[in-house]
């Protein structure tokens, strides 16, 4: 019989809800031990039931404490960030340090991928608690999953030579029941929401220090120069009145945001992440999504599209976000890598075998 990796969730969330999926669709290589909500309605409920799924024989608890004192060998934690009065969101650091320290591997879709240049102390926070315990925390990437400087690296790898990478992502938050949503200003009018790249516009700053982290990494990796990062936020109006699932997006109002970020050496751009945020993509063409990678140097260039990156529908949407964390979940376990992991230092990402 082959190894079992024993796997714990925190957050049951809409990227959960695949992650858990996908861990009932694996039995034979990953076991569902424990799960984490504080969710009224769903603590003390069979976690496959939470989903509308047949029952996994896991509770829901409310306590990560409690949790961690389940023997498993991973934590998949889907907590919240958080936001402070000021708007600016922060990741759940002190929990991820709880699971750290009880020796728990923690892999994470929050926003601290290569954070030693965004996010300093907290890499440094995370790297240490790691260490000290013989364990590895590996954040599972951008744009989503493994798209914001895996993919690239990979594509920039048959490239002979590498001058500039652009990646382009984003999605219709339309019918995205998540928490965060609410804070894109959907529905309002200019005058009620910061000036964009102001030092009020807290969305752009979470946005930037999520984003830019992935043009740091194929920078450093491929070695490309740089000598400042600029960011620019876009905002646009909606063009006729659009239905959203927080309510109505009125003709004027704001209906989506373009947010661009590059690093640039001697005032040339080298790599450039660009992400979309919006609703009702087909009734908005002017601002489109685009879901692409294209590398140049030499050969000239590579243009890579992926198609569906954000699939629309509840049922699939999250799925490119989740499946590249649960298909880690070996490589992360039992690496002889401590601290701080990156998905470039792991081996090559496989799915998980299925039953």
């Amino acid at each position: 019989m082959s190894k079992k990796y024993r796997v714990i969730v925190w957050g049951l969330g809409n990227v959960a809800r695949v992650a858990v999926r996908m861990i009932s669709q694996k039995t034979y290589t990953l076991e569902l031990v424990g799960a984490v909500d504080v969710d009224p309605k769903k603590v003390g409920k069979d976690v496959g039931e939470v989903f509308g799924f047949e029952p996994l024989g896991v509770k829901v608890i409310s306590d990560l404490d409690e949790s961690l004192q389940i023997p498993a060998d991973i934590v998949l934690d889907f907590l919240p960030t958080k936001q402070d009065d000021e708007g600016t969101f922060t990741p759940s650091t002190p929990e991820m340090v709880k699971a750290l320290d009880a020796g728990k591997n923690l892999l994470t879709t929050i926003p601290v991928y290569h954070c030693q240049k965004t996010q300093p102390e907290v890499y440094k926070l995370l790297d240490e608690h790691a260490k000290a315990h013989n364990v590895a925390f590996v954040p599972s990437g951008l744009l989503p999953g493994a798209f914001g400087s895996y993919i690239p690296l990979i594509i920039s790898g048959i490239m002979g030579h590498v001058d500039h990478v652009t990646v382009q992502t984003g999605e219709d938050d339309a019918d995205n029941t998540s928490y965060w949503v609410s804070n894109l200003y959907y529905g309002k009018e200019l005058s009620e929401i910061p000036e964009p790249d102001s030092e009020e516009d807290h969305i752009a700053k979470f946005i930037n220090a999520y984003y830019l982290s992935g043009a740091f990494e194929i920078a450093d990796r491929i070695g490309l120069k740089y000598d400042e990062y600029k960011t620019h936020h876009e905002i646009f109006l909606a063009p006729e009145d659009l239905d959203t699932y927080y309510g109505p997006v009125k003709k004027g109002t704001v209906c989506g945001h373009r947010f661009n970020m590059s690093l640039v050496d001697r005032g040339k751009e080298v790599v450039m992440m660009r992400c979309v945020h919006k609703v009702r993509d087909a009734q908005t063409p002017e601002l489109p999504i685009e879901n692409d990678i294209r590398v140049e140097g030499w050969p000239s260039y590579l243009h890579v599209p992926l198609n569906n990156v954000m699939p629309d529908n509840l049922d699939e949407g999250y799925i490119t976000s989740a499946a590249p964390l649960v298909n880690l979940i070996p490589s992360v376990v039992d690496t002889t890598m401590s601290g701080y992991v990156e998905m470039c230092d792991l081996p090559a990402l496989i799915p998980v075998k299925q039953d």
